[in-house]
């Protein structure tokens, strides 16, 4: 079965490496030049619970030349799902097939509307990892994935892409209710990553500050308000009071929160930002998501400006815009 990893940062790095070792054709698909120099030189490194490897896996920034191939598993974030399923649909054979395991909702519709529900499956994953320096990947924590067809059925295709996975030392079950499983981990990460990435704090420490851990409950109450309305059964049995207990013990960096500490774009248009949109067709008002999204945009755009701009000239800027409103 010939592989291609779209999006091989940390998680994609992960289980593109892990599944390289065990003599599967892998391929690693990603648009930064420096990550992939350092894998093409000297082999992608992996740290973490896994112990420490150096995979010499194969990594490309075009797709020109490629042949066909079997699976593509796509792991870029969800502002690139778009570009992610155009090359999935130019890569893959005519019975290949897409499986996600991206954060937030509308990523399995994207990749539909470029393949056809048929050649795509779904999935969420509770493992977590960090991508620190160009060419090396740390698996920091090992969950389950869990995944499935859209309709439901237990195929002989999932089967074989779970074998793979537990192969692979990466746990995998598969599901039947692929898209409810998908809605549960979004409920997670909207309780928890924007919370992470505009405080700086991890999530043991969010519940050990009474604000932070307020404001979460507060989040948490719009959150399952959204689920309720739009008549969503998640797999999961008291979800909130699973996540406060979640925050407890864990002191991981979610992905969002990394995101934000390098000063690049993040998912919030996939979580919090995906629930606002689902609150306003329902009619419902979102104040502390609305806020949330505010601020996590708002501490973007200052990392953006801090670590990849030239310094701002503040002086001209109100110049500038003291002639804007002497202008009128």
């Amino acid at each position: 079965m010939r592989i291609y990893i779209i999006g091989s940062g940390a998680m994609g790095g992960i289980y593109g490496g892990l599944l390289f070792r065990t003599g599967l054709d892998v391929t690693l698909i990603d648009v930064r030049e420096d990550h992939l120099g350092v894998i093409q030189r000297d082999g992608l490194t992996i740290d973490g619970v896994r112990g420490h490897h150096v995979v010499r896996v194969p990594a490309r920034n075009g797709i020109a030349g490629l042949p066909p191939a079997d699976l593509a598993i796509v792991f870029t974030d969800t502002n690139a799902t778009r570009q992610a399923a155009q090359i999935a649909a130019t890569l893959l054979m005519p019975e290949g097939f897409a499986l996600t395991l991206q954060n937030g909702i509308g990523n399995v519709e994207t990749l539909v509307a470029a393949l056809g529900e048929r050649r795509v499956v779904a999935g969420v994953t509770m493992n977590s990892g960090a991508n620190p320096e160009p060419g090396r990947v740390v698996y920091t924590n090992a969950g389950l994935t869990q995944i499935g067809e859209l309709d439901g059925q237990i195929s002989a295709r999932i089967q074989e892409l779970a074998r793979m996975l537990n192969r692979a030392e990466i746990a995998t079950e598969v599901v039947t209710d692929a898209m409810a499983q998908i809605w549960n981990k979004f409920v997670l990460n909207c309780a928890v990553n924007a919370l992470c990435a505009v405080s700086g704090l991890r999530s043991g420490e969010i519940y050990r500050t009474p604000e932070m851990s307020s404001f979460q409950d507060r989040i948490l109450d719009e959150i399952m308000l959204v689920v309720q309305r739009k008549g969503i059964r998640l797999p999961e049995p008291e979800l909130p009071k699973k996540i406060k207990d979640h925050c407890r013990v864990r002191y991981n960096k979610p992905s969002m929160m990394q995101h934000v500490e390098h000063g690049r774009i993040t998912e919030i248009d996939a979580l919090n930002g995906a629930l606002l949109r689902e609150g306003k067709a329902l009619g419902l008002s979102l104040p502390y998501n609305e806020s949330l999204v505010a601020l996590v945009k708002g501490v973007e755009k200052s990392r953006r400006q801090l670590l990849h701009e030239a310094p701002r000239d503040y002086a001209k800027l109100e110049a500038e815009a003291s002639a804007e409103v002497a202008r009128g």
